[in-house]
């Protein structure tokens, strides 16, 4: 399917189909090396690279480090490894970043280099990300175009049944939230029609509606689902101050039809109707915040994280003291692995709301993330304290001190999670496998 020696660029929506290629050819003993702004260390795991190389870039949006060190260290790469094979990870996100210019001047150096030395150039991108002249002038730079955007892909993968992570199937320990994986466990993912679904474990990403009502991902249909406090229509939104010339939430009109059907199709889980009536808003009202604020929602739901990156920041711009906003820009962040950035933006978000449960569970999953189990930990009982009543941060909490081999103190949180919901499947699980080890010991 892909000639060796060739420039290709790879449609698909997210990038599994071009990362389960490259591990084909890494697999198969071919020299490999990818170009990326993720953690290299989760990339390695979730596909079981053992061989590939990674150039991290921490920083996508230095010009210098891209086109300058970068570029540098990729042609040795190709120099040192004739017919090797390169990839060249969100690549939407680096436009977004850099802009188009420098991107396409770093991908055609790139790929003529790779042809001199008859190395393959892999770039995945999804079109609808980009516009669509961006998308047609860089389609002009490879010399194969593939899309693979109807393929769907199995693969014999594991997942954790704790935070949803995809691991292949020799995996033990869950790199994102600790949990290990039992020998009947692991079994190939999307097998049969029987999908588990994990319960949630960060803190939803949250979009603003008419009402202040926070949009939450839906819970699993195993688990029976928590409660949602109502809120009132007539219960006006809090109050937040606003850059001069923002679009007034409070004088929005009653028949605001495509912000109000945006706000319905992200409900119903359908995220791209979702953005174009949000675009359609935005159309109508530009300095809408709200709008910019559920665009990016919608579109970091979708794994568009520079679109959504983008929208945050405008939504800032026009409302820049949205607690909010702050905490899905920490998220996001911390997904693209600017963990350090992430921890600013929740301290500035628990700024404005330090009674917020959510943020500082958020803050707790990028601590864990960075190894820092001390600060985690202090989080996630900050948000007990706050809101007693929330599973994910109870299970969050059991995660870590069962990673760090204190199964007694794990067990007891379990046990919290089961006093809301004695038929909890994780907790049920967890507790049990728990106590095996407490035995072990």
């Amino acid at each position: 399917m892909i000639e060796r020696g060739k420039n290709h660029l790879i449609y698909e929506a997210k990038t599994n189909f071009t990362f389960e290629l490259f591990a084909e050819f890494d697999k198969h003993g071919v020299p490999c090396i990818c170009l990326t702004t993720k953690l290299p260390r989760k990339i390695k795991k979730e596909y079981n690279l053992k061989n590939a190389e990674f150039i991290w870039l921490s920083d996508p949006d230095d010009q210098k480090a891209l086109t300058g060190e970068a570029l540098k260290n990729l042609k040795k790469f190709i120099k040192e490894h004739d017919e090797c094979v390169i990839l060249i990870d969100e690549v939407e996100y680096l436009i977004l970043e850099n802009g188009y210019e420098v991107i396409e001047k770093f991908l055609t150096d790139l790929g003529k280099f790779a042809a001199k030395y008859h190395s393959s150039l892999l770039v995945p991108l999804n079109p609808s990300s980009i516009t669509e002249e961006v998308s047609n002038a860089l389609a002009r730079k490879f010399d194969q175009i593939k899309d693979v955007r109807n393929i769907m892909l199995t693969g014999n993968k594991v997942e954790c049944p704790e935070c949803g992570a995809m691991w292949h199937t020799d995996i033990g320990v869950c790199d994102i939230c600790g949990y290990e994986f039992k020998a009947e466990h692991h079994k190939p993912s999307l097998e049969s029609d029987e999908k588990v679904i994990p319960s949630r474990h960060e803190a939803k990403i949250s979009g603003k509606l008419k009402t202040k009502v926070e949009v939450s991902e839906p819970e699993p249909p195993e688990v029976e689902p928590e409660p949602v406090e109502e809120v009132k229509v007539e219960e006006p939104p809090k109050k937040t101050y606003q850059v001069e010339g923002a679009f007034d939430f409070n004088s929005r009109p009653d028949d605001d039809s495509w912000f109000n059907r945006g706000v319905a199709l992200e409900k119903m889980g359908k995220s791209e109707q979702a953005v174009e009536c949000f675009d359609n808003a935005l159309e109508e009202n530009p300095n809408d915040s709200w709008a910019w604020f559920n665009k990016g929602v919608s579109l970091h739901r979708l794994g568009l994280l520079g679109e959504a990156l983008l929208s945050y920041d405008k939504s800032l711009e026009l409302n820049p003291n949205d607690a909010d906003l702050m905490s899905n820009k920490g998220i996001l962040l911390r997904t693209l692995g600017k963990t350090d950035e992430a921890i600013e933006w929740y301290r500035k978000a628990l700024d404005i709301s330090p009674k917020d449960p959510g943020i500082w569970s958020n803050m707790g999953v990028t601590y864990r993330v960075l190894g820092n189990n001390k600060e985690a930990l202090k989080c996630y009982e900050k948000a007990l304290g706050l809101d007693s009543m929330d599973i994910g941060v109870w299970l969050n909490k059991a995660a870590l001190l069962q990673s760090e081999g204190k199964f007694d103190e794990a067990i007891q949180c379990y046990e919290e999670v089961l006093k809301i919901n004695p038929y909890h499947p994780v907790a049920l699980r967890n507790k049990e496998f728990a106590i095996s080890r407490t035995l072990r010991s």
